[in-house]
């Protein structure tokens, strides 16, 4: 994504504003990773969003633990984590 500001004029604000605005809405984003394949993530953590993941999800092993015990379930065998619980 590209932003810019044309006016010159309060673009660090306008740009705080925009990020504001981001987070709000990538708060409200839950990534269904169900039976998906993580391993190409590398050894951080994954993306800055909820995420639902089942046992068929397949985490990184940097990270795996982590998002175990940051987990909750909230379905059989399904769990959300959230980004500030594996942060």
């Amino acid at each position: 994504m590209v932003v810019r500001d044309s006016s010159g004029e309060n673009t660090a604000s306008r740009m705080g504003e925009i990020g504001q605005s981001l987070a709000a809405v990538l708060a409200t984003v839950v990534l269904d990773l169900t039976a998906a394949d993580l391993t190409g993530l590398g050894p951080g953590r994954p993306p800055g969003v909820n995420a639902i993941w089942s046992s068929g999800t397949v985490w990184p092993s940097g990270i795996v633990d982590r998002i175990r015990t940051s987990s909750r379930e909230v379905g059989p065998g399904v769990f959300l984590v959230r980004p500030l619980d594996w942060a």
